[in-house]
């Protein structure tokens, strides 16, 4: 029997048709209405016709001769039409009218005029006839239709719903149950019966068919599952608690190195971002062309515009390298380095290093500084040079056909120093209000058309206020659309005692042989002028393939091998060098590269390298290496726990400040993985064993202490392959490499 549970597949499908069926129903019975309505207006249409083609000649003929009664006898014979209610003749002579005296139902009034043609003269306009129709009637029988209609077609398609309804409970719906009741046994723990449907099964079977034979593999493989399970339950019982032990290891483990992989990833980003081989490159090239150029025969304002594009060359090589601790700076955990310096002499050269482009612009660059700044300033002139090129540059980057003033102004202040406020006015083209604090945030600009015309990256104010807030001092603007900008900062400046120096110049060797093997041509000719100056031989080569030739036919006394070349790589380079036979085996051989991360240089030093020369190429530095200043430091006591070379290097290219941060991280590494692994140990967990090793090993070796390295490496390997035994008997040699490392740590952290 069809039974329709609410809310049932059976029952929605029901009123779906239903509902379907009611649509299609009014919609045709709408339609069909609204035939029926155009031929009754049709029908009303000829009528009006006949009477006119008809009736008006000889009604206009018999009011012309005052014939009353015809007249009343045609207006009769109108009112029989069909639904004409009431007929009304109006004339100067009559007032004639057939019909209902009174109308309820809605009309429809015809008007015809009546006139006559008399045989001489004009025609004359005798009256008018009115003709009203009974809508009424018309929509009666409309009604009546429709109804109809509706009534038949909706019998119709409601037996034709009952109907489908029935074939699909017999089809499907009943099925359906079945296979509910089924599920439901399953769901409650009976999985033994199987399930039957009550249909006569032909040929592969249809849907419902294939559905139930899911649900009993369904019912069979839960079964297999649950009696799996239970022999595993049992078979698993017995190791449950070191089971539990070992998963809350495991899970603080990943959990640990989830937050340190987090972190070095975070630090890698940071640092990799700012170390680009392809800006240190052509810096290599400006600062080697500009010292190239310092000994040649130039005016006073030239030799003042080179002194100023090296200075500036510099104090770019000299931000590049604050980039690279600018996320230190932004966690506090470095600050900005102090020195004495004449900042009348800082704002003279940037002004006299952006003054081509005011030129280009068209613009006038003017400084006035208050006469009671101190000669020297003792302060971090490098964060000041930064931020007054970045001030300056936007300032004549925005006016064109204008002016530019810098004004330094000394403010009334207690203390030591001298409180300073720094202004750089333009007449440009301003910054809307709504603009002016957002423009201190990173990748921000004054508007999008400022940026499409203008371009830029939106980073240079947000820099400037970074380090303005290291130096404790504040930044800000006003300004006005079109009226130009006014963008100043005020902080501290100690007084300075002495001039700054210039460091003297290493004496070089002469007559060194040297192959300098570069893939950029303009750093090939850097390199020729510096060490050609110097009095030395060069041999330029542009890649691997054509150094190794020259390599073959003479011996050099000194090779700098760019890393990044085509074809064959620097580093594969001086492996093959050290690996044939021939005059160059032993010789001394240099990085010369911008990739200067810790992991890279241990690279090179594996493959053979003394050390390496840091883009962009230093005179003072390349002079060291020359005179053979830059050698590996002699062993020590330290050397069978501590790789100095690797320490010297990490101490030359990262600073002693980062280099102790680092150490510390090591430390704290270190005595918090202790227990953790020396847990482990105890519990003979090889899984855990072998993450703890490789992970406190890869941190050792990063740092230069190869002889704790170099006993969890053997650790790991014993983990790894599941050996319990040489696990014990490494045990003590970890533990003793641990304490001597561990000692020699907090002895370096000290010093």
């Amino acid at each position: 029997m069809m039974r329709l549970h609410p809310g049932g597949l059976l029952r929605r499908l029901l009123l779906f048709i239903l509902l379907f069926s009611l649509c299609f129903t009014l919609i045709a019975s709408a339609v069909q209405l609204y035939f029926e309505y155009r031929r009754e207006m049709r029908d009303i249409d000829s009528r009006m016709e006949l009477i006119r083609a008809g009736y008006l000649g000889s009604l206009e003929r018999n009011l012309w001769d005052l014939n009353q009664e015809q007249l009343t006898v045609q207006l009769q014979g109108l009112v029989d039409f069909s639904d004409v209610a009431r007929v009304h003749l109006v004339s100067s002579d009559f007032d004639l009218q057939q019909g209902s005296a009174t109308l309820i139902g809605p009309l429809r009034v015809e008007r015809f005029p009546l006139g006559y043609q008399p045989p001489s003269g004009p025609r004359r306009e005798l009256g008018e006839l009115q003709v009203s129709t009974d809508l009424g009637a018309v929509y009666r029988r409309l009604y009546a239709t429709g109804l109809t209609s509706l009534l038949w077609m909706g019998v119709f398609l409601c037996g034709l719903a009952l109907a489908l309804s029935g074939l699909f409970h017999r089809l499907v719906t009943r099925h359906l149950e079945v296979l509910a009741a089924f599920a439901r046994r399953v769901a409650g723990g009976d999985w033994h019966e199987p399930l039957h449907l009550d249909k006569r099964q032909g040929g592969e079977g249809d849907e419902i068919d294939t559905v139930a034979r899911a649900l009993d593999e369904m019912r069979r493989a839960i079964l297999a599952d649950i009696q799996r399970r239970e022999q595993d339950r049992l078979a698993l019982q017995d190791n449950r608690d070191e089971l539990q032990k070992r998963v809350q290891r495991r899970t603080a483990s990943l959990l640990r190195a989830k937050d340190e992989a987090e972190a070095a990833n975070r630090a890698k980003s940071r640092f990799l971002a700012t170390m680009s081989h392809e800006l240190r490159t052509p810096l290599n090239g400006i600062l080697g062309m500009a010292e190239l150029l310092r000994d040649a025969p130039l005016g006073r304002q030239d030799r003042q515009r080179l002194q100023a594009l090296h200075k500036a060359g510099e104090g770019l090589l000299t931000i590049l390298n604050e980039v690279l601790a600018f996320a230190r700076l932004e966690e506090g955990q470095s600050r900005p380095e102090a020195r004495d310096f004449s900042l009348r002499q800082l704002l003279q050269e940037v002004t006299t290093l952006l003054s081509p482009r005011a030129l280009e612009h068209g613009t006038a660059l003017e400084l006035q500084v208050d006469p009671q700044l101190a000669p020297l300033q003792h302060g971090a002139e490098q964060y000041l040079r930064q931020v007054l090129s970045n001030l300056l540059a936007n300032a004549i980057r925005f006016t064109e056909g204008g002016w530019v003033r810098v004004e330094v102004q000394v403010l009334p202040g207690m203390g030591p120093g001298q409180q300073l406020r720094c202004c750089v006015r333009d007449n440009g083209i301003g910054i809307a209000e709504s603009m002016r604090e957002k423009i201190f945030e990173r990748f921000v600009q004054a508007s999008d058309e400022v940026s499409r015309r203008y371009g830029g990256t939106g980073l240079g104010l947000a820099i400037c206020k970074h380090l303005l807030q290291q130096l404790d001092g504040r930044i800000g603007v006003d300004s006005e659309l079109g009226q130009g900008s006014c963008f100043w900062f005020e902080l501290a400046l100690g007084i300075g005692r002495e001039q700054p120096s210039t460091p003297a110049r290493l004496p070089s060797p002469v007559g060194l042989k040297v192959l300098v093997v570069e893939d950029v041509p303009l750093n090939r000719e850097v390199a020729r002028g510096l060490l050609e100056r110097d009095g030395h031989q060069v041999w330029l080569a542009p890649d691997g393939e054509s150094a190794l030739e020259l390599c073959r036919q003479q011996g050099f006394d000194l090779l700098l091998l760019d890393v990044h070349l085509p074809g064959i790589s620097g580093v594969e380079l001086c492996r093959e060098i050290r690996r044939q036979p021939g005059p160059n085996r032993q010789v001394r051989i240099f990085a010369l590269t911008a990739s200067v991360q810790p992991s890279l240089v241990r690279g090179y030093l594996e493959a053979g390298m003394q050390g390496i020369l840091g883009k962009p190429l230093q005179l003072d530095k390349l002079r060291q290496v020359l005179a053979g200043q830059l050698q590996p430091e002699p062993a020590d006591s330290t050397a069978a726990l501590l790789d100095n070379e690797l320490l010297a290097t990490h101490r030359s290219l990262l600073g002693p400040q980062k280099l102790q941060g680092l150490l510390q991280v090591l430390a704290h590494s270190l005595d918090q993985q202790q227990p953790l692994l020396a847990e482990a140990l105890a519990a003979e967990d090889c899984t855990e064993i072998f993450h703890l090793a490789h992970r406190l090993a890869g941190s050792a070796d990063s740092m230069g202490f190869c002889a704790l390295a170099q006993a969890l490496r053997q650790l790991e390997s014993a983990a790894q392959a599941q050996d319990r035994g040489a696990l014990g008997n490494l045990t003590p040699t970890v533990e003793q490499a641990w304490q001597a490392s561990r000692a020699l740590l907090e002895e370096l952290l000290g010093a």
